[in-house]
């Protein structure tokens, strides 16, 4: 029997500590953008497409998840997965809107495979937190260290010591102090950072043939 080869896309954002998953609306099941993969054209190609098409935005990051091998009687599936996060703020819904965004606790009614694959991205972003930068795709350009330490916190669902994670950022050397300040509240001005482009440890493990398709 010969494998039907799919392509599934979990796409990311945060919003307000929410980390937020985008869904296509409209199905008996919800589903996370997919299609078949493409004989002419590169997985990592047609998952951009994908999620493109159900954006009407480029994501800030991608990369390969995992692949599941899912038979059932009717066919032999084989799923591609990728995750794609985008930074927050940066997607204005489209009309009429074709992802519908919902915060990923309450994302309960999915597909045994798109399940399996939820679990693994949330898994594969969260252990990134401690060895990259990848928390840096889902920010804005510009942001304080307590809306940095908000999204990690998000992310990993727990509260982090205020104290360290400041050590750990500044001692990291991936962050970059602008000259601008914002207020939070009725506290004085934060200083605004910006992610150090040359420290875009994410992309020391990709091929650089990967992104030129």
């Amino acid at each position: 029997m010969t494998p039907h080869i799919r392509i599934v896309v979990v796409p990311f954002t945060l919003d307000d500590r929410s980390l937020l998953v985008g869904l296509v609306p409209g199905m008996e099941t919800p589903a996370f953008p997919g299609g078949p993969a493409r004989p002419d054209e590169p997985l990592d190609s047609t998952a951009r497409h994908l999620v493109r098409a159900a954006t009407d935005r480029d994501e800030q990051y991608s990369e390969q998840l995992y692949t599941l091998n899912h038979p059932d009687r009717e066919r032999w599936e084989i799923v591609v997965s990728y995750v794609a996060l985008f930074r927050a703020g940066s997607l204005a819904a489209p009309k009429p809107p074709r992802l519908a965004w919902q915060d990923v606790r309450a994302t309960t009614s999915l597909a045994d495979v798109d399940r399996l694959i939820l679990q693994y991205a949330l898994i594969r972003l969260r252990a990134k937190l401690s060895y990259t930068n990848i928390a840096f795709h889902l920010m804005p350009e510009t942001f304080t260290l307590s809306e940095l330490q908000s999204a990690y916190e998000t992310i990993l669902e727990q509260v982090l010591d205020k104290r360290n994670f400041r050590r750990r950022m500044t001692a990291s050397r991936i962050l970059v102090q602008t000259n601008e300040l914002r207020r939070e509240g009725n506290h004085r001005p934060a200083a605004l950072y910006r992610f150090a482009p040359d420290r875009d440890e994410p992309a020391y493990l990709t091929p650089p043939w990967v992104n030129a398709s």
